[in-house]
């Protein structure tokens, strides 16, 4: 009788290891899943905000790319090219003006008004190819909704996108 009791005695303590075992692997991995659905998160807001900074950015590359012809009624456009090429490539264009600047889309440029339009308007620039004065560049940028940058655009955050495309114009 003596020995059953010792032998349920060490029984008891095994199982109370092997409880806290099993508590502590199943804690780890809730803690792995948890981080994993976190992880997943950020990712598809990251790709929404992706979406919508390439939505704004062909939004604005298209608006510039009609700037370049004229309407029917001989309407001059808003904005127009620029003489040589490469001005997109200087940050003061989109940012100071420095002579030149960057066309910034309002909501009345587009279709849709301010329902459509995004929190963060996006630009665009149009400039006379140098090797063809009948070829144009046109680069355009598009921000996230949550798009945030300093003066300088040193410190920023959010999603930005740039497009560019060659028209022909004979």
């Amino acid at each position: 009788m003596h020995l059953l009791l010792d032998s349920r005695r060490s029984q008891r303590g095994v199982t109370l290891i092997i409880s806290m075992l099993m508590l502590v692997v199943i804690g780890i991995m809730s803690v792995a899943i948890m981080r994993n659905a976190t992880s997943s998160d950020q990712v598809a807001n990251n790709n929404r905000l992706q979406a919508q900074a390439s939505q704004a950015a062909q939004m604005a590359l298209r608006f510039c790319e009609d700037q370049l012809v004229l309407d029917a009624t001989g309407k001059v456009p808003p904005i127009r090219p620029f003489d040589t090429s490469y001005n997109w490539v200087d940050k003061k264009n989109w940012t100071t003006g420095g002579g030149h600047m960057a066309y910034t889309l309002t909501a009345n440029d587009v279709s849709g008004g301010t329902s459509n339009f995004p929190a963060v308007p996006p630009q665009c620039i149009s400039e006379v190819s140098k090797d063809r004065t009948d070829v144009y560049i046109v680069t355009a940028r598009g921000f996230s909704n949550d798009f945030r940058a300093d003066a300088s655009y040193a410190t920023k955050s959010g999603a930005v996108v740039w497009l560019q495309s060659t028209v022909y114009m004979p």
